[in-house]
């Protein structure tokens, strides 16, 4: 008799596990959770479950998040994305580096899964894919502005430092060389390339501070590289300025570098200075709460990201792939943390360059904002 209740009794579990993950929607969180590029993507993950927390439901169902880890390779990447694409998500969340996204991209174009990046800026991301969106900028407009901040503040001489292993850093620079070469006068004295373990700039230093470039531009996958580089120069003796991307927005920055980023400056999304929408306050007052910090822009994108996937999901009325990515490509005017997100033809959005500069405390004030 007991053996009879034994087996009804997981039999009612069973049903009952089956009955929950029918009624809750599936999206898939595709980040590094491991690797080099850990960091960029805990920033993330801590965005998609903020947002989670304070938005769990769509179409009267719980949401269920399902994470996968592509451990900063690009193979691994391919993998996980299988994974999301097994457990049967509808859609998909990420990721933290433009490779990684890339690596993912023709698995879920395959599955017809429709995908969301808060931050990869690479053109090609939505370029070679008809399933994945973006509501980040793209590195030509980026490059673009990084040029021409260089030509504002006469930096005549540039020194490139560029991780050559990553689709995002070398992009940035040739696109930032692209608009450079408009300008007469300016020139790049000397570029040179690293992959993300390398630990000792001084050779690449050594030969870029010979050239006595006016500015140091460093283009990184993401920050502990752009932070030994800038610790590294000021101890070879550089006093000039440094600037980079969005991915110097992050942590590692200060963390590495100390007091040596006095003056770095970067591009990114937004600028917590300046509140976007009614949603921004709400947004700072629930992370604070939450992790008792100020956000990187990464993790606010991050959070507008879940939102819009959401709110596609919901205006699609419909958990198919296929109707959430047409209600997706569709967005215009959703008001997000950030700003408000319209995607164009492309699905690419629609938004600003924040200029920031980093202190010697490791706090950062707004420089500008350039419009698209």
């Amino acid at each position: 008799m007991k053996k009879i209740l034994a087996i009804m009794l997981a039999a009612m579990l069973l049903f009952s596990a089956v009955a929950f993950a029918e009624e809750t929607i599936k999206i898939g969180v595709f980040e590094p959770l491991t690797g080099s590029y850990a960091g960029g993507g805990a920033m993330e993950i801590e965005g998609f479950e903020l947002a989670h927390e304070m938005y769990p439901e769509v179409l009267g169902k719980q949401i269920e998040l399902v994470k996968a880890d592509s451990k900063s390779d690009k193979v691994e990447a391919s993998m996980a994305a299988q994974s999301l694409v097994d457990a049967g998500v509808v859609a998909v969340l990420g990721s933290y580096s433009s490779g990684l996204t890339l690596a993912g991209s023709d698995v879920f174009a395959e599955a017809e899964i429709p995908a969301l990046t808060a931050t990869s800026t690479n053109p090609t991301v939505t370029l070679l894919s008809d399933w994945y969106a973006r509501i980040c900028f793209i590195d030509p407009f980026q490059g673009t502005m990084l040029a021409r901040f260089a030509v504002e503040n006469e930096y005549k001489k540039i020194a490139i430092i560029q991780e050559i292993e990553s689709e995002y850093a070398v992009g940035l620079v040739n696109y930032f060389e692209q608009e450079l070469a408009n300008h007469e006068g300016y020139e790049v004295t000397s570029k040179g390339n690293f992959v993300n373990t390398d630990q000792d700039f001084t050779t690449l230093l050594t030969e870029a501070l010979s050239k006595e470039p006016d500015v140091i531009f460093t283009s990184v996958g993401y920050a502990p590289s752009a932070a030994l580089i800038i610790k590294q120069a000021r101890e070879l003796g550089y006093e000039g300025p440094i600037f980079g991307g969005d991915t110097l927005d992050a942590p590692e920055l200060y963390q590495i570098a100390g007091e040596k980023v006095d003056g770095v400056i970067f591009t990114t999304f937004y600028d917590a200075a300046q509140p976007a929408t009614e949603l921004t306050t709400q947004f700072l007052e629930a992370y604070e709460a939450k992790y008792g910090k100020i956000p990187a822009a990464t993790t606010v994108m991050a959070f507008d990201c879940y939102l819009t996937m959401r709110n596609a999901i919901e205006t699609a009325g419909s958990t198919d792939p296929e109707a959430i990515r047409e209600a997706l490509f569709a967005t215009s005017g959703f008001v997000g943390a950030a700003g408000t997100i319209t995607l164009d033809e492309n699905h690419d959005a629609i938004r600003p360059v924040v200029f920031k500069k980093v202190n010697g405390d490791g706090t950062s004030e707004f420089l500008s904002l350039i419009e698209p």
